[in-house]
């Protein structure tokens, strides 16, 4: 983009954002919220008003990434360029400290506020992200009612019975200090991650999870049509040698990919695998457990629901 045509821009937003500064006092909350990162759209749309959203990043209405992409494809797309951010005219622009730095560092140069979505090693971050969002447009209220009905999903957390191991694209684990072991240990798995490797986040040879595997493996099961080297991996034949010692649950990543009410999913879908083990069947995601069966019948009313054939 030529020179005379940023400064131009910069001028056109600069007044656009005065204007809306003046029209404010009435009601503080931001009504032009641009989101830039798959995270902070979906708790963008999670919080606002959908007509106080300008526009979300080209990723929000991809469905193996984003929990809301539905609701996604009802709003206008940026892909997270400066020039873009300028023409929306926003009063609010939510990113995070990777996605669109230009962008961000250009809308706090005329003068509209910046906020950046963290990245959670926990449930309680994921509750704390929800909260300061909440502040930043106005919706507390809405930010308590969905930590409430999180907590209220996934329960107390059980004693850890069944290992596991949570195994991404290219091998990837993650350990200690990460929201896959918390939610892991929530559900009431024990996390074998820190057996393998000492890392957060690592790298583990395919050959060292099948010669010490846990009894469950959970399993990206997103984009499970690429071709990929990296999803590759995930659908090796030599996972065949677990049959009979592991139960391979397929789940999709954006679950665990991004801080949200969706986490507690994930918490309830492998808590169900832990209390049923070993006599549930997993299927891309889906759990069946037979309604006749004494594990079916133990199972709490909640959890019923998600296990009945």
């Amino acid at each position: 983009m030529r020179p005379n045509t940023i400064i131009k821009l910069l001028a056109t937003a600069s007044l656009a954002f005065i204007m809306t500064l003046g029209a404010a006092g009435a009601d503080e909350r931001p009504k032009r919220i641009v989101s830039t990162n798959v995270c902070a759209d979906q708790l963008v749309m999670l919080l606002a008003d959908p007509a106080d959203i300008a526009s979300v990043s080209s990723l929000a209405a991809d469905p193996e990434v984003s929990n809301l992409a539905a609701e996604a494809a009802r709003h206008p797309v940026n892909h997270a360029r400066a020039e873009e951010i300028i023409r929306l005219s926003p009063d609010l622009v939510v990113g995070d400290v990777q996605t669109g730095r230009h962008a961000n560092s250009l809308a706090r140069s005329i003068g509209v506020p910046v906020h950046l979505v963290g990245w959670p090693s926990s449930i309680a971050d994921v509750e704390r992200i929800i909260v300061e969002l909440g502040k930043v447009v106005g919706r507390q209220e809405r930010a308590s009612r969905i930590i409430a009905d999180m907590r209220r999903r996934m329960g107390p957390r059980p004693d850890a019975t069944v290992t596991a191991l949570v195994y991404e694209p290219n091998g990837l684990t993650t350990g200690k200090g990460t929201l896959s072991d918390d939610v892991l240990a929530q559900a009431g798995l024990l996390n074998i991650a820190g057996t393998m490797t000492s890392g957060a986040y690592a790298a583990v040879p395919l050959e060292r999870v099948v010669a010490n595997p846990p009894r469950l493996l959970v399993m990206d099961e997103s984009y499970a049509e690429s071709s990929s080297r990296a999803q590759a991996l995930l659908r090796h034949p030599a996972f065949a040698a677990l049959e009979g010692k592991t139960s391979i649950y397929r789940m999709k990543s954006r679950l665990l990919l991004c801080p949200g009410p969706w986490v507690a999913d994930a918490v309830v879908a492998l808590r169900l695998l832990a209390f049923c083990f070993p006599t549930a069947m997993h299927l891309h995601g889906t759990v069946l457990l037979a309604a006749s069966s004494r594990r079916y019948r133990r199972l709490p009313r909640a959890l019923r629901r998600l296990a009945a054939p």
